[in-house]
C-alpha cells in the first residue's frame, strides 16, 4: 500500500476535528442549520491552518445526504466523492495555475448547467490572490449574482492582493494561528494512534517549530519519526533530536540565557550563544525565541491571566511565573524594549553571532545602569514634592537583591559631620586674583617659580555655607580639568527642567519651606544638604559632568 503522509492521512474530515478554529465551525454550522447560507465566502489566515480543509468540509456539509447538526455524515456517497476528489459538482481550482481572463470565462460559462447529483454546484478556488485583475472583472458580474445553486469558496493567505470589490460580495473568514499547546496535543492524538513513542517535551518543540500551522506541525513530525524511528522505547524521539534537526533553542538554554542577563553576568550570556553558535542552531530562529521569552516572561510577571496571552504548555509557564518573580517587571520591560529596538538590526547584519553578542551585552548594559527616572524620583522625594516612602518602590530588584537608598534623614545627618569630597571650595578661600587684561597683573618668571606646583586644598572648614553657594553663572566659569564640580541648582526642579524640559509648579512652595532664598522663575539653589546627598546617589556625577553649568543656566533662562 502506498504511504500517505500525516498531515494528508490526518486532514480533519468535519468541523469539530479543526483545531482552533472554532468560530469558523460555529459560524458555518449554524448558517447551514438556519438556511441562510451565502453564495460567495472568502477565507483568509496563514500557511497550514485550515483554509482549504474548512472549505472542502463546508462543500461536503452543503451536499450531504444524512446532515447531523450542520457536520457532515462523511459516510454518504455525496461526501465520499467530495473527500476523494471525484464529485462533478464541487470543483477544486489552483489560481495560481488558472489565473487568466479565459479560466474565469469557462468557469462563467460552466455555471450556467445545474449540478448533476449534488444539491449544490460549489467551487473552490485556491490561492485566489494570484487572479489577475482581468481576471477578476471576468468573474465579477456572476459572482455578484450567481444562479441559486452555485457557491464559491476561496482561500488565499494574502487578503490585500484581493480587490475590494471582490471583498465586498464575500463572506470573509479570517482563521486564527494555532496556539502551541493546541498543535502538541493534536500531535500527541496521532502520535498514540500511530503507536509512535515521543516525549511531551518534543512535541512542544516540534508545535513551536511550526509557527501556528498544524500542516507544517504535522510534517515536521513526520519528518522525525522518518529520523528517529520512534517505533519502540529505544527508538524514541526527544526534545533534543527535534533541537538538533530544526536548529532550535531548547526552553532551559533560553532561561538560561535570560537569566544571565537578568543577573548582569555577561559571561553568563556569552556562553549560552557560544554553545548555541557552536552547535549549529539557525541564531535567526534564536534571536526570535529570546524575544518571545521575554514577552512571555513579562506577561507571566504581571498579568494574572498569564495563560490567556501565553502559547505555552503548563510546565513552562509555571517556569516563567517562577523566574518573573525573582526579577522586578520594570527590568524585564527595558529588556524587552532593548531587544525589540534591535531587531532591524540583527536581521540586517551578516555575521549573526557577533550581532546577537554585541546586541546582549548592549541590552544588559542599558537595562541595569542607572536610570534617570529614579534619579529624578529620589531628588522629587529631597524637595518634598512625593513621599520618601516611594523611593524603594521604583528600585529594581534582580535576583532577590534590592538597589535601596539610604534613609534621607540618615544621610542628611552623616554628610553634615563629614565634608563631600566634590564639593566646590569657597570664593572666598580662593586666592585673590586680578583681572587677566591687566598687565601689572601677569606675574614675573620668578615669582613663578617660586609659587608652588600644586595649589593648597582648602580645608573642611572653608566649606561654603548654604547662602554662599556658588550660582551657575559662576561656574560656567571652571576650567573643564575640574570634572568633580556639582552644579549649584540640581535640585528636583533644575534636573526636571534639564531632563524633561519641564519643572513642577510645587518647586516654588518648597523653597519658602526650606527658608532658602529663592531665584526668580520659581528656582532656588541647593543648599549644602542636598549637594551632600546628591554625592550619595548612583550616578549623579554621570548627570553634573555630562550636562555643566552652562546648561543648566540656560534651561533656566528658557523657562
Amino acid at each position: 500500500m502506498t504511504y500517505q503522509v500525516l498531515a494528508r492521512k490526518w486532514r480533519p474530515q468535519t468541523f469539530a476535528e479543526v483545531v482552533g478554529q472554532e468560530h469558523i465551525a460555529r459560524t458555518l454550522k449554524n448558517a447551514i442549520q438556519a438556511q441562510r447560507i451565502g453564495h460567495a465566502y472568502l477565507f483568509v489566515g496563514s500557511r497550514g491552518i485550515g483554509k482549504t480543509t474548512s472549505a472542502r468540509i463546508f462543500a461536503k456539509a452543503l451536499n450531504c445526504l444524512n446532515l447531523q447538526n450542520g457536520e457532515p455524515c462523511c459516510e454518504c456517497e455525496n461526501c465520499r466523492e467530495i473527500a476523494a476528489g471525484n464529485s462533478l459538482d464541487v470543483l477544486e481550482i489552483d489560481g495560481a495555475s488558472h489565473n487568466g481572463v479565459d479560466d474565469m470565462r469557462a468557469i462563467r460559462d460552466q455555471v450556467q448547467y445545474p449540478p448533476t447529483k449534488c444539491r449544490y454546484k460549489i467551487y473552490i478556488i485556491d490561492e485566489v490572490h494570484m487572479l489577475s485583475a482581468g481576471a477578476w472583472n471576468a468573474l465579477l458580474k456572476t459572482l455578484e449574482e450567481p444562479p441559486p445553486y452555485v457557491k464559491f469558496l476561496f482561500a488565499t493567505t494574502e487578503p490585500h492582493k484581493v480587490l475590494p470589490t471582490i471583498i465586498s460580495r464575500c463572506q470573509r473568514f479570517d482563521l486564527r494561528r494555532i496556539p502551541v499547546p493546541l498543535i502538541a496535543e493534536r500531535l500527541r492524538q496521532i502520535a498514540d494512534a500511530e503507536k509512535i513513542f515521543v516525549e511531551d517535551a518534543a512535541l512542544a518543540a516540534i508545535a513551536r517549530a511550526a509557527d501556528g500551522g498544524m500542516r507544517d506541525a504535522q510534517s515536521i513530525f513526520d519528518q522525525m519519526i522518518a529520523f528517529c524511528g520512534g517505533n519502540s522505547a529505544d527508538e524514541t524521539i526527544r526534545e533534543a533530536d527535534v533541537i538538533n534537526a530544526f536548529g532550535l533553542a531548547s526552553d532551559t538554554e533560553l532561561r538560561t540565557l535570560v537569566a544571565s542577563i537578568f543577573a548582569n553576568q555577561l559571561g553568563g550570556a556569552m556562553d549560552v550563544i557560544s554553545r548555541l553558535a557552536e552547535s549549529g542552531r539557525d541564531l535567526s530562529r534564536v534571536f526570535e525565541d529570546l524575544v518571545e521569552y521575554v514577552r512571555n516572561l513579562m506577561l507571566a510577571g504581571t498579568c494574572k491571566d498569564a495563560a490567556k496571552f501565553l502559547e505555552v504548555s503548563r510546565e513552562a509557564l509555571s517556569s516563567l511565573v517562577e523566574l518573573a518573580k525573582s526579577v522586578h517587571p520594570t527590568m524585564v520591560q527595558r529588556v524587552l524594549a532593548g531587544f525589540v529596538a534591535q531587531e532591524r538590526t540583527f536581521r540586517d547584519s551578516l555575521n549573526k553571532r557577533i550581532a546577537l553578542e554585541v546586541i546582549v551585552a548592549q541590552v544588559m548594559t542599558d537595562a541595569h545602569s542607572v536610570q534617570l527616572d529614579d534619579i529624578l524620583t529620589h531628588l522629587n522625594a529631597l524637595s518634598g514634592l512625593i513621599p520618601k516612602e516611594q523611593l524603594a518602590a521604583v528600585q529594581p530588584v534582580v535576583n532577590n537583591v534590592q538597589y535601596t537608598p539610604l534613609p534621607v534623614e540618615t544621610v542628611s545627618a552623616s554628610a553634615a559631620s563629614q565634608p563631600s569630597p566634590t564639593s566646590p571650595p569657597s570664593p572666598s578661600s580662593q586666592p585673590s586674583t586680578a583681572s587677566p587684561s591687566s598687565p601689572s597683573s601677569q606675574p614675573s618668571a620668578a615669582s613663578q617659580s617660586s609659587q608652588p606646583s600644586q595649589p593648597s586644598q582648602p580645608s573642611p572648614s572653608s566649606q561654603p555655607s548654604p547662602s554662599s553657594v556658588e550660582s551657575p553663572s559662576s561656574q560656567a566659569n571652571l576650567p573643564p580639568e575640574q570634572p568633580e564640580v556639582v552644579p549649584s541648582t540640581v535640585g528636583a526642579d533644575a534636573v526636571a527642567i534639564l531632563m524633561r524640559g519641564e519643572a513642577p509648579a510645587e518647586s516654588a512652595m518648597s523653597a519658602s519651606s526650606l527658608s532658602v532664598e529663592p531665584v526668580k522663575n520659581g528656582y532656588r539653589k541647593a543648599t549644602k544638604e542636598e549637594l551632600q546627598e546628591l554625592q550619595q546617589i548612583p550616578g549623579v556625577q554621570e548627570i553634573a559632568h555630562r550636562f555643566n553649568a552652562d546648561v543648566f543656566d540656560a534651561r533656566i533662562k528658557e523657562g
